[in-house]
């Protein structure tokens, strides 16, 4: 290797331990989030006024949905916050030995299940009867407001949680105390040397991400439900409330999509630092020659490790543009104009 060689290296392994640190992940979607609030030219989502509306009954529908605004941004933050810290925590300050976080990849997902299921509570009692009976149209289900393209998203990364956890719950490995987290690698036409046995995501860490998933699942379910079947407030308030209701709907999605894709991410990231292993020196054997160790999954471990980074970006991202659109959606200039005429009348 040529010196001109080594300051690439350098940077490469640079690039690669930055990477390899979830927080990193998190400083890079900030960017990307905040490139996008500067450089958008799409304005922000105003309430459409309806016939017979005004700025009035839009600000009525910004005061009925601010509530959960507020909340589904709360819990945006305290996902990132708390995934944050429990990073910190674990990898620099706590030594923990021999024990197993269990919670480790779950933390999120859980955070995220709680903060949703409050929304749905305050959904359900925040649900009053119409000011005006009417009829609203069609039946309206859970799926009613949800975004099309973000609902099939978050069915991909639960089911991609449901496959990687158990996959990885069958291949691995549980040690004496019945701690299945590691992963059991034979060495090859070596039968008198023990296997090579590595940290893993076994059932350990997998079996609380699987129930903290359908819990998070249900919340979901709870606040898309509750979104879609109580009441609109007047015939005029319908337009605008169809579109607050949407918002609902893509922010607790995007929530949940990204609580799943950070544990996704740390499992993948476990998985791809266990599977790639690929050598093992034992002092006083084969010459001080390494024995080559190869799992048969290996270039699967190794796409998994150079995807999590990315699956953390963007749910970083997610969580982040759900944090800062706390503000209420504007109104429309022309209700703004109706009741500054209708002042003018006066």
């Amino acid at each position: 290797m040529s010196q001109s060689d080594a300051p690439l290296f350098g940077l490469m392994d640079l690039v690669r331990a930055a990477f390899s640190l979830p927080l990193f992940s998190l400083f890079l979607a900030a960017v990307i989030v905040g490139a996008i609030l500067i450089f958008a030219t799409r304005p922000q989502v105003a309430l459409r006024p309806a016939p017979g509306g005004s700025a009035e009954v839009i600000r009525s529908v910004q005061t009925r949905y601010r509530i959960e605004r507020v909340a589904l941004a709360i819990t945006a933050v305290l996902v990132i916050v708390v995934f944050a810290v429990e990073n910190v925590l674990r990898g620099y300050v706590l030594h923990l030995g021999e024990l197993l976080p269990w919670w480790r990849f779950a933390t999120a997902i859980f955070v995220a299940a709680l903060g949703l299921g409050v929304v749905a509570a305050i959904e359900v009692r925040g649900a009053t009867p119409a000011a005006v009976p009417f009829l609203s149209g069609a039946r309206r289900t859970w799926t009613s407001f949800g975004p099309r393209v973000g609902l099939i998203g978050g069915v991909v990364v639960l089911v991609a949680i449901l496959v990687t956890s158990i996959a990885a719950g069958l291949a691995a490995y549980a040690d004496s105390r019945g701690d299945s987290a590691w992963l059991e690698i034979p060495i090859p036409n070596e039968e008198t040397i023990d296997p090579l046995r590595l940290h893993f995501y076994g059932w350990t860490y997998g079996a609380p991400v699987l129930i903290c998933a359908a819990l998070l699942a249900a919340a979901t379910w709870g606040v898309l439900h509750a979104n879609a079947s109580r009441p609109y407030i007047r015939p005029e308030a319908v337009a605008a409330e169809k579109d607050a209701r949407r918002v609902v709907a893509r922010d607790a999605v995007r929530i949940a999509t990204a609580a799943m894709l950070l544990g996704l991410a740390g499992a993948w990231r476990l998985i791809a630092s266990a599977g790639t292993a690929s050598g093992l020196v034992i002092d006083g054997k084969n010459d001080g020659a390494p024995y080559e160790v190869i799992w048969r999954y290996a270039e699967l471990a190794a796409a998994a490790g150079w995807a999590a980074p990315v699956l953390e970006v963007l749910a970083f991202a997610l969580l982040l543009l759900v944090a800062v659109r706390i503000r209420a959606p504007k109104v429309p200039a022309e209700a703004e104009a109706a009741v500054a005429d209708a002042e003018v009348a006066r």
